[in-house]
């Protein structure tokens, strides 16, 4: 991690620890009128949209138009006499989260995406972004910040130091904003009543977070990173979330999410394995496997997540799953590679030299042909 980011995470961890109560806002009102600009809920928004007018332009985005109007289109649905005001950013990040801002400014990461199952799961998520948006949140909470000692340091992560609008600031930026307990049950309320007024089963919440929930029981407290950035995950919440459910049935979406993902699902996959937070990965994978997306897919990356952890017998797990994947009839040619590299670790070089022709057969134009030809020899 960049130093520069890791000093950056380290003062937002010192302002969420100051002992302070949150100020009471006034709820928002849909279309309200234009703000003092001499208020502090003007100073923030202008802020907030010097950070959008970046975002707006950052390589991070993700500029699949079918993915993102089908993103705008949910959020405007559950948002309804707030719609005009919100405007979703999908950010290439492979983390558990999304931001609202009090610009109207929604910020969803695709490891949100790979991790939600279903239409009804997302839509509470994008619910509760908009119960902080309507209950005025992040004013009670940069409210709070500038009643401390903290409020220049909360002024440099906000407005310098070359952090924000690149893709990596993203996570202390949100920290910032992390809400308490109350706000985030109150927004999670908001989130269940949408879900329940536009027919969705609202049993859904709890099912996303009792799944989240078992990747972070495995997580390795000694990395600063989790998936959850802003949105902590516990049994409280999960228990509540469950026992809050009250409709009888519901709409899934289920179809309608998956093909909106599908073009994109390949490559988050990738991005998850690359976080190299392997036992979160492997508690994922299991839980992916069992849904009805492309199996080929999912048997792939558990191939990558093992070969590329290298435990003891991770080469043997690997070797299974690339095999698996073979079996389904998948013609990836990478599963033939990476089933090379696994057997090639091992030390069983003929079927090694076997997987490795078979992928040179299927990807000629192979970008490390050079290298695998020269293992050959």
């Amino acid at each position: 991690m960049p130093p520069a980011l890791l000093r950056t995470l380290l003062v937002v961890s010192c302002l969420l620890l100051t002992a302070c109560a949150t100020p009471t806002v006034d709820r928002l009102a849909p279309a309200a009128p234009p703000l003092d600009a001499a208020s502090d809920e003007a100073g923030l928004i202008m802020q907030m949209n010097r950070y959008e007018e970046d975002l707006a332009n950052s390589a991070a985005l993700v500029r699949d138009p079918a993915l993102n109007r089908y993103l705008s289109e949910l959020t405007c649905k559950l948002a309804g006499d707030y719609c005009p005001e919100i405007r979703v950013y999908l950010v290439r990040q492979p983390y558990f989260n999304a931001q609202m801002g009090p610009n109207g400014m929604l910020i969803i990461w695709t490891g949100l995406l790979l991790r939600v199952e279903d239409e009804a799961q997302l839509a509470f998520v994008i619910g509760h972004e908009v119960g902080h948006y309507v209950e005025r949140h992040s004013l009670a909470r940069w409210l709070k910040l500038k009643s401390t000692s903290n409020l220049a340091l909360a002024l440099q992560v906000l407005g310098g130091g070359g952090l924000i609008g690149a893709a990596a600031s993203m996570g202390a930026y949100g920290t910032l904003y992390a809400f308490g307990r109350d706000q985030e049950r109150a927004a999670d309320d908001y989130g269940l009543m949408r879900l329940r007024e536009l027919g969705y089963d609202d049993h859904r919440a709890g099912t996303l977070w009792a799944a989240v929930w078992e990747e972070e029981k495995v997580r390795d407290k000694e990395l600063l990173s989790s998936i959850f950035a802003t949105h902590p995950a516990s049994e409280e919440r999960r228990d509540r979330l469950t026992q809050a459910a009250a409709t009888d049935g519901g709409t899934l979406g289920a179809d309608a999410f998956r093909a909106a993902i599908d073009a994109q699902r390949d490559e988050w996959l990738g991005d998850e394995i690359s976080r190299r937070h392997y036992a979160q990965t492997e508690v994922l994978l299991q839980r992916l496997g069992g849904l009805p997306f492309d199996a080929a897919q999912t048997h792939f990356y558990r191939g990558e997540m093992y070969r590329r952890r290298a435990h003891p017998g991770d080469f043997e797990l690997a070797i299974a799953a690339y095999r698996d994947a073979i079996a389904t009839g998948n013609g990836v040619p990478a599963n033939w590679r990476g089933l090379g590299l696994a057997l090639r670790q091992l030390g069983r070089n003929d079927e090694a030299r076997s997987a490795f022709d078979e992928y040179l057969k299927r990807a000629p134009q192979a970008e490390d042909r050079a290298l695998i030809e020269g293992w050959l020899r």
